[in-house]
């Protein structure tokens, strides 16, 4: 079951600024992110809230447009009393997170399995550990396909909500969530899965992309340098395990790329850094231009 978001943030930012509405939203994601929902359902969660706040900004951007009423006519209509409303708005917004986090306690503690002998249940951290399982990649020169189609929603390539004072053109990698977001100027950002290598989840958090590949030749670990040929052969065809295209980052070893293994999207993954399916990549290729910022987050 999910919340009907735009109608309970509709009424929490009536007659919010700007800053104002983005704590309000903040609080709304943060309250999901503590929820200790599965991953699946919070990502259905966290879909329906940034789908409600862009429809919410694009109405309110429409609102604009329309004329004001004057300062008598507001008057007439208000009761003679102190200025209420503003206080009233603010205790709406209050109720709303806790609306949100009361829906998301009753969810959590009906729907997660129950614990025996007493236990309490397990935290976010040790949950995310134990479905950690590196996923196994197919072997150089077979192709799995290029799309996203076949991966959940969440990981599909779309636009998204994204307020942040981060250059427009610029990327953000989040590693623990499994997203990358192209950041855009008017507060959104197209939203990209991603499957992330065990030696990229740590490390440093500002770079910048030094080059630009398309079909980019693989050079295998020392674990695969037997296999190291085969890798070579399979490069510039759809059955590389680097994919398509690759952004070459000013750190060795660190490079966002395609992949022969679409189902590796959202996953942690034996091979490579940063990767998206094919398809994503290509779009992301022709977006990026050299010398262009990318932060990674945790």
């Amino acid at each position: 079951m999910i919340l009907d978001y735009y109608s309970l943030l509709t009424k929490a930012v009536k007659g919010k600024d700007v800053n104002a509405r983005d704590r309000i939203y903040r609080n709304a994601h943060k309250v999901i992110d503590e929820s200790n929902l599965a991953p699946e359902a919070a990502s259905q969660h966290i879909n329906a809230l940034e789908d409600a706040i862009r429809q919410i900004e694009n109405d309110l951007l429409a609102g604009q447009q329309r004329p004001e009423p004057s300062a008598a006519a507001v008057r007439s209509v208000l009761s003679p009393g102190g200025n209420w409303k503003p206080f009233a708005v603010t205790a709406f917004a209050l109720v709303t997170v806790i609306a949100i986090s009361a829906f998301l306690y009753v969810y959590v503690s009906t729907t997660a399995p129950h614990m025996t002998g007493g236990g309490s249940a397990p935290s976010r951290q040790s949950q995310r550990a134990a479905e950690e399982a590196v996923m196994p990649d197919l072997k150089p020169g077979v192709d799995g396909g290029s799309s996203g189609a076949g991966l959940p929603f969440a990981m599909q390539r779309q636009v998204v909500f994204y307020r942040t004072t981060i250059v427009p053109g610029s990327i953000v990698v989040d590693r623990e969530n499994r997203f990358l977001y192209l950041i855009h100027s008017n507060n959104s950002a197209r939203r990209y899965g991603i499957g992330i290598a065990l030696e990229c989840l740590t490390g440093g958090s500002l770079f910048r992309v030094t080059n630009k590949l398309e079909w980019p030749a693989w050079r295998g670990s020392t674990e695969a340098a037997k296999e190291t040929a085969t890798l070579l052969q399979a490069a510039g065809t759809p059955g590389s395990p680097l994919g398509a295209r690759a952004l070459l980052l000013d750190k060795p070893g660190l490079l966002i790329h395609g992949t022969n293994t679409p189902n590796t999207i959202g996953h942690l993954v034996a091979s490579g850094c940063i990767r998206l399916v094919n398809h994503d990549v290509e779009d992301l290729y022709r977006r990026v231009s050299l010398e262009s910022r990318v932060v990674f987050v945790s």
